[in-house]
């Protein structure tokens, strides 16, 4: 059996919009809050059922759970799903598809997300059928700009990217890191 690729496992059958470069270049140049934020909302959207963000929200924090920032779960048929989702800002590297192959079996979990806004995509077609039983999977820039583009988040028309959308996720996410950063300063 070949590699068939996320994009074409969420959009069966679909032709797929083109890659739009300047959504693209927006989220590589996102900090990994909106990052998340904007993923979160677009794997919602693609039909992940609840994604919750767990802690991590700084690139050089640690995850207090175990190497994923995202965990999506919902009920298909009767049968419940989780997916974990790792998202990082720089190329894929084998190291992070290993983390995030033992993060699916520490949490159980029936599916993991290797999510990089940067472009290329080679080796997670390579080492994807490595980790088989495990279903792994790995999205680039090109296939997360096209699911933020299918959603409508962070762009005008699908197509043209709203920075000043971007600007005030970049200023909550300021306002949540100050708050979180009080909170410890409180309980330590």
């Amino acid at each position: 059996m070949g590699y068939i690729s996320l994009s074409k496992r969420l959009y069966p059958g679909k032709e797929l919009p083109m890659t739009n470069t300047a959504i693209m270049k927006m989220l590589q140049t996102a900090s990994l809050h909106s990052l998340l934020m904007m993923t979160s909302k677009a794997l919602s959207r693609s039909g992940f059922g609840d994604v919750q963000i767990l802690d991590r929200r700084e690139a050089k924090q640690k995850s207090r759970h175990g190497g994923h920032e995202l965990l999506c779960v919902t009920t298909i048929g009767g049968v419940p799903l989780r997916v974990v989702v790792k998202v990082i800002r720089d190329s894929f590297r084998v190291r992070m598809f290993d983390e995030l192959a033992g993060v699916v079996l520490r949490q159980n979990a029936d599916m993991g997300i290797l999510i990089s806004p940067q472009q290329g995509n080679e080796l997670g077609v390579k080492w994807q059928p490595k980790y088989r039983p495990l279903k792994i999977y790995s999205m680039d820039g090109h296939a997360l700009s096209r699911m933020i583009s299918r959603s409508r988040i962070g762009t005008k028309d699908g197509l043209t990217p709203d920075y000043a959308f971007l600007e005030e996720l970049e200023e909550m996410g300021a306002r949540v890191r100050s708050f979180m950063n009080a909170k410890e300063a409180h309980v330590a």
